[in-house]
C-alpha cells in the first residue's frame, strides 16, 4: 500500500495498481517481452495467490517496489526474445511506466531498474543486464 496525500485528504494505492502499469508496459511491447521472477523463471501460479498460500515471498516475484522517502523504486525482471534490440524495448517501457505512473498517481517514480535476466529461443539463455532511469 502507497499513501499519497491531496487537498482532499489521504488517496490509498495497492500494489496492484502499479503490477498494472508495469504489465501494461510491457504489452506495448508487442509480444517481445516477458515478466519473469528474479531467478530467471517464469512463475507457475499467480504472485498473490502463491504468497498467501505461502508458496514464496512477494519478493521472489518479477516485480519489486519499494518505498523510500524520496519516491518509489522499482525492479523489474523480464525476458526479451532473441533477436529484439534490448535498448528499445527496456526503453519504451521505462517511457511507458513514468508517463503512466504520472498520470494515475500524479508522482514519477525516483528510480525503475529493469533487469534483463534472458533471452529466449528455444530456451532461455541466462543474462544479467540492468537498464535504469
Amino acid at each position: 500500500m502507497f499513501k499519497q496525500e491531496t487537498q482532499l485528504g489521504e488517496v490509498i494505492f495497492s500494489q496492484d495498481i502499479i503490477n498494472q502499469i508495469i504489465l501494461k508496459a510491457a504489452e506495448s511491447c508487442e509480444g517481445k517481452v516477458g515478466i519473469l521472477n528474479f531467478k530467471g523463471k517464469y512463475a507457475n501460479v499467480v504472485p498473490g495467490l502463491a504468497s498467501k498460500m505461502n508458496l514464496y515471498h512477494e519478493e521472489a516475484g518479477g516485480i519489486q517496489i519499494t518505498e523510500t522517502e524520496e519516491g518509489l523504486e522499482l525492479q523489474i525482471y523480464i525476458v526479451v526474445k532473441f533477436g529484439t534490440s534490448i535498448k528499445e524495448v527496456t526503453e519504451k517501457m521505462l517511457d511507458c511506466i513514468y508517463e503512466d505512473m504520472e498520470k494515475i498517481l500524479s508522482e514519477k517514480p525516483k528510480k525503475v531498474t529493469i533487469t534483463v535476466t534472458g533471452m529466449v529461443s528455444k530456451n532461455i539463455a541466462k543474462r544479467h543486464i540492468e537498464v535504469s532511469r
